[in-house]
């Protein structure tokens, strides 16, 4: 890993606050930050923690701390962290465990030896060969024989050897996940995951309001016109699994406690949570995206300025970024609108900028 277990506050009910300049941050960049954000119609929420303490916070356009939002693909890292802890707990051996290995009905039905050579690793790392469908997972998903037919789907490319972002590995994950287990996603998430962290305590009274206003009504959606039933704040397919690629709602600073338990190696206020060895793997680069950028178990991995970076990303402007070498966590979301939009220049162009005022400063506390 690229620093050590910080020794900073941890995040409880309340979360501490301090100034920028009290962590060695410059205020000036991030009131310049804050001033893009407003001119900037979609964005709706913007955290930084340094430290494990929030050194800027700041919500737009009506937006409030307690709402909760449809991340959308960042779903994948939680799907990814939960990989992370079924191998903890001994439900799954390894990453390199065959996919039909989990679904043996469907190997007795429709043998084929080519598809034997796909791992979960593959479909952590979006190279499972894997033609893509046309019409993409939403015709997957209003389908109850949906695995069968996501079995099923030809191979374009040899497993390991090319990536292509795909949502309906990500849900194969997801169901792996679940038979597995022996537990729903959600039951699986909150007893491991969601309840240590803080995440989905009052999940009852603060729904996305977003996606119940006309201006929700009238943005498209990532997956056209698809709709889903809810267990809790997680969208189901028709089968009633949580989808492992998208669905999942948080506030803004339950992805910020998501990104810190990954910026401390898995650990939450002296509980081992994740294993530090599948974070450094999840953070590896295993296959690089079209544009080149490196690519882990469900995170993107630039480097900004010369700095590491890990990055849950989901469309529309969600997103999650860790700057490990900085002692950084950011966490933004954005109403979603009708371009892909990217959030990542808060990184870029803002944080770590600020950050780097004073770089002889060590920020652990």
């Amino acid at each position: 890993m690229d620093k050590q277990q910080v020794t900073g506050s941890w995040p409880n009910l309340a979360w501490k606050t301090a100034t920028p300049n009290e962590l060695s941050a410059d205020i000036e960049r991030l009131k310049q930050l804050d001033e893009h954000a407003r001119r900037t119609p979609a964005l709706l929420s913007i955290i930084v923690v340094r430290s494990g303490i929030i050194i800027f916070e700041e919500y737009y356009h009506g937006w409030g701390p307690n709402h909760y939002h449809n991340v959308n693909s960042v779903t994948k890292s939680v799907t990814s962290a939960l990989v992370g802890i079924a191998l903890r707990e001994g439900h799954l051996q390894s990453v390199d465990q065959p996919l039909l290995s989990f679904f043996p009905e469907y190997h007795a039905r429709r043998p084929d030896p080519s598809k034997q050579e796909i791992t979960l690793r593959h479909l952590l790392t979006m190279t499972s060969g894997y033609a893509l469908a046309p019409g993409g997972i939403e015709t997957f998903l209003e389908d109850t024989s949906s695995i069968e037919r996501m079995l099923d789907r030809p191979l374009e490319y040899e497993p390991g050897t090319h990536y292509a972002y795909d949502d309906i590995g990500a849900h194969l994950v997801a169901l792996v996940l679940t038979r597995c287990t022996g537990m729903p996603l959600h039951t699986f998430a909150r007893r491991h995951l969601f309840d240590p962290l803080g995440i989905w305590q009052d999940e009852e009274r603060h729904r996305d309001p977003w996606q119940n206003n006309q201006a929700s009504a009238e943005a498209p959606h990532r997956y056209g016109t698809w709709s889903s039933q809810q267990t809790g704040l997680w969208s189901n397919d028709a089968q009633g699994h949580q989808i492992g690629g998208f669905g999942l709602q948080l506030t803004t600073r339950e992805m910020a406690r998501f990104g810190y338990l990954y910026l401390n190696q898995g650990i939450w206020n002296e509980q081992r949570i994740l294993p530090a060895e599948y974070i450094e793997e999840s953070w590896r680069g295993h296959s690089r995206t079209e544009r080149g950028e490196k690519y882990g178990y469900f995170w993107f991995l630039p480097d900004y300025h010369g700095r590491r970076t890990s990055c849950a990303v989901g469309y529309g402007g969600q997103l999650i970024g860790i700057i490990p070498e900085l002692d950084i966590v950011v966490a933004s979301t954005c109403a979603f609108e009708q371009e892909a939009i990217s959030n990542r220049f808060i990184i870029k162009d803002f944080v770590i900028p600020a950050m780097q005022i004073r770089p002889d400063i060590d920020p652990i506390l």
